[in-house]
């Protein structure tokens, strides 16, 4: 009896050091590229900054405040969790940016309004994120297949261009 407890015990333990969070992702998710958010629920990118003025000290007149976060959170622990694989760039700016929500997104595309949409491959977990109009690279519509395993059509913004998106 004292046996099976310690192999229950032992089975319990190691199971729960070794589940973690998975990050909800396509199978063409985005690699080693931080997730630019702007303050409060505005996902964004590099040209993004770039276009609020034309020198570098313009951009940073822009600017309010700037935060990292590089460790990975576990789901719970943050409210971007499943945008973080690789780190965030939080953004706080003078103006705020000219968006889309998701959706505006879907019903462009014909979408039903809950459809999921994904950003450079990561699921949008929260309905209230809003992607900036200048930061959209690229839209695909991502239909079910034995790779993805998509229960329906999905809608992928890229943030990122092409050369970009994945680690060389």
């Amino acid at each position: 009896m004292g046996k099976i407890t310690i192999l229950l015990l032992f089975l319990l333990m190691t199971s729960s050091m070794l589940s973690q969070d998975d990050f909800n992702k396509l199978p063409q998710a985005k690699t080693a590229s931080s997730t630019y958010f702007i303050v409060p629920n505005v996902i964004g990118n590099e040209r993004l900054l770039n276009s609020l003025a034309d020198t570098k000290e313009g951009i940073k007149s822009k600017i309010k405040e700037v935060s990292v976060f590089k460790d990975k959170h576990t789901r719970a622990g943050t409210e971007f969790y499943n945008l973080n694989e690789f780190g965030i760039i939080l953004f706080e700016l003078v103006e705020s940016p000219a968006t889309k929500t998701q959706k505006e997104l879907n019903n462009f595309f014909g979408l039903d309004e809950q459809t999921n949409v994904y950003v450079d491959g990561y699921l949008l977990e929260r309905k209230n994120y809003n992607i900036a109009t200048n930061s959209i690279v690229e839209i695909e519509l991502v239909k079910p297949d034995t790779v993805n395993l998509l229960k329906g059509t999905v809608l992928n913004i890229w943030t990122l261009e092409k050369g970009k998106r994945y680690k060389d």
